[in-house]
């Protein structure tokens, strides 16, 4: 294996394994509860040097690994492995002939994405940050997720997670107004005033309807509002940024850098909450981050419910922003395995950036076989 920065690398091989994981448990949003599994697709790019990088996207539908063993793969062997220009024009030329429209395949062109980076850090002998730019920092807080549960419940799971040394806590909203006042006001009395608490409606609300839940959370505290509207409703989310004094942060409202432009030229929102499957990979990501630093606004880093790939390649992406000053959402702990030999270091509130040559990983081939998803051809 040859390691230098004189060295051409093409790509030899694009291996696709779909997984399921088993999760440990689950929780209710106001829309449904969430999956027990996690179907994931993870990526094996090598190149013709015999360099290995790895990537992982959030395919939770089951059938989206087809996408990239079908599509992509065998299209980009033969490519120069580190002319990332031109390996998202063709992809971006795959997808438009099939789909006639970006962004639907965006999980699995993630999970290429990330492997291509990890590879060409493994090949540079460098950490996938110093690709991005540099590190920023060396760790970043991470924010707990509640689901939909009723008071008590909501207060003590809070108190258990403040316990274990989380400062930011997440809260799913958007049924019953008073129900989600009534839990609100019992998870601040029960972490006081010093926890961080957003709160997530996933588009629950109409924009007077957001304008006036938001005000009356607004007297406990609340740090920050996920996706209060519909993701369409640019002109009524800029309603509500004007209106309240809580930061708004965009999530469904965004699959792309062109729609994080639409959305912060309306002022549609002060945050945009990023997550690397749902935009397409590291490279759309750092272009999304550069706009919003363009509007002064602010990235929020996250991911549903992540395997260990996925979680370094989020750790080295928020470690090379500027504008990363929210909490990230990646401490879910839900997976039976994350398939790294060790994983990603988290100590209470606090996830590490891997160190090491591209995501700092070493991946669990045997655990990769273990959970090869049944069926899967």
């Amino acid at each position: 294996m040859t390691n230098d920065s004189t060295t051409r690398h093409r790509i030899a091989r694009v291996d696709i394994f779909p997984v399921e994981v088993p999760r440990h448990g689950s929780f209710d949003l106001q829309r449904g509860r969430t999956p027990r599994t996690s179907p994931f697709t993870v990526v094996r790019v090598t190149t013709d040097q015999g360099v290995v990088g790895w990537g992982e996207g959030d395919t939770q539908v089951r059938s989206l690994f087809t996408v990239a063993r079908d599509h992509l793969a065998d299209a980009l062997v033969g490519d120069d492995a580190f002319n990332f220009t031109a390996l998202h024009a063709k992809m971006d030329a795959i997808e438009m002939m099939v789909t006639e429209r970006l962004g639907h395949w965006n999980c699995v062109r993630c999970a290429i994405d990330i492997a291509l980076h990890d590879a060409m850090g493994r090949a540079l002998n460098v950490p996938v940050y110093q690709l991005l730019g540099g590190k920023q920092r060396d760790s970043f807080e991470i924010v707990k997720n509640i689901g939909v549960s009723d008071s008590k419940t909501s207060a003590e799971i809070a108190l258990r997670c403040t316990q274990d040394g989380y400062r930011n806590i997440k809260m799913r909203v958007g049924g019953n107004h008073s129900v989600d006042v009534a839990r609100i006001r019992a998870v601040r009395e029960a972490v006081g005033p010093d926890i961080s608490i957003r709160i997530d409606a996933n588009q629950a609300w109409t924009p007077k309807q957001a304008i006036q839940r938001i005000q009356d959370f607004e007297a406990y505290g609340i740090d920050s509002v996920e996706q209060p509207c519909k993701f369409w409703d640019l002109e009524g989310g800029a309603q509500v940024v004007r209106t309240v004094r809580t930061s708004i942060i965009a999530d469904e409202g965004f699959w792309s850098a062109n729609d994080a432009r639409l959305l912060l030229q309306a002022r549609a929102a002060d945050t945009l909450h990023v997550y690397l499957g749902k935009c397409g990979g590291l490279r759309e990501s750092m272009r999304i981050a550069s706009l919003a630093q363009t509007f002064d606004a602010d990235i929020s880093v996250g991911e549903r419910v992540p395997l260990g790939i996925s979680e370094a390649a989020h750790a080295h992406y928020a470690a090379a922003l500027s504008n990363a000053h929210f909490p990230a959402a990646l401490a879910y702990d839900l997976n039976e395995h994350d398939l790294l030999c060790k994983p990603v270091r988290k100590e209470g509130g606090t996830m590490y950036v891997p160190e090491g040559p591209g995501l700092g990983i070493e991946v669990d081939e045997d655990a990769l076989r273990h959970y090869a998803m049944k069926g899967a051809e």
